[in-house]
């Protein structure tokens, strides 16, 4: 059940046993961490945490895949030509940078590989199936790169940016990263670099 649709008690009892497995996260190896550890800084009991989750995994990919489906926000539903491309990837590169500020306790500690997936992965994967979606009307034939590729290409971008942007403190604004982000995927990075050389002769 879509969590903006949960009673709001449960999303408040949800909300506490995540948060509280990021922050022992922050603390010691994942492979360490118990679902006693998770209830008490929760302050839940244990049968709390089996009326919402199976598992301390169940609750890890329902944490990320939750954060995660939240970056495209309504871009899920809305069609890659309507509105404009420019406006659709305008709208996704904002959202985008915009959470992870808001969970960047939460993708500091999984980009640090402190869990039992390989987050950078499951993050590229979960960017690019997005793509593949909305490009799948594309016909190959009549682009000059396999829409796969463009999608599989965008996830890594998104990830690796992101990436270096927590690593390195955030030293630009949601905002500025969204303008450049929107530069590099209307222009590429080579034709940036060209652009820039070109005037330099």
């Amino acid at each position: 059940m879509p969590e903006q649709k949960l009673d709001p008690r449960v999303r408040r009892t949800r909300r506490l046993l995540q948060d509280a497995l990021i922050d022992l996260m922050d603390r010691k190896p994942y492979a360490q961490i118990t679902i006693q550890d998770i209830t008490d800084l929760a302050t839940l009991n244990r049968k709390t945490f089996y009326l919402h989750y199976e598992t301390k995994d169940h609750l890890l990919y329902t944490t990320t895949d939750e954060i995660l489906g939240e970056l495209f926000g309504d871009a899920k539903e809305a069609s890659v030509i309507n509105p404009s491309i420019d406006d659709l990837q305008r709208y996704i590169a904002k959202r985008i940078f915009e959470y992870v500020i808001k969970y960047k306790e939460f993708f500091r500690v999984m980009f640090e590989r402190k869990a039992s997936m390989n987050f950078i992965q499951y993050m590229k994967r979960y960017i690019t199936t997005f793509y593949e979606q909305k490009f799948s009307r594309f016909d190959d034939d009549k682009l000059f790169v396999h829409k796969d590729v463009i999608a599989s290409y965008i996830g890594s971008a998104y990830v690796g940016v992101i990436y270096w942007w927590l690593d390195n403190d955030m030293p630009y604004t949601p905002k500025k990263m969204t303008e450049q982000m929107i530069e590099l995927n209307s222009r590429g990075p080579i034709q940036i670099i060209r652009m820039y050389a070109e005037e330099e002769e």
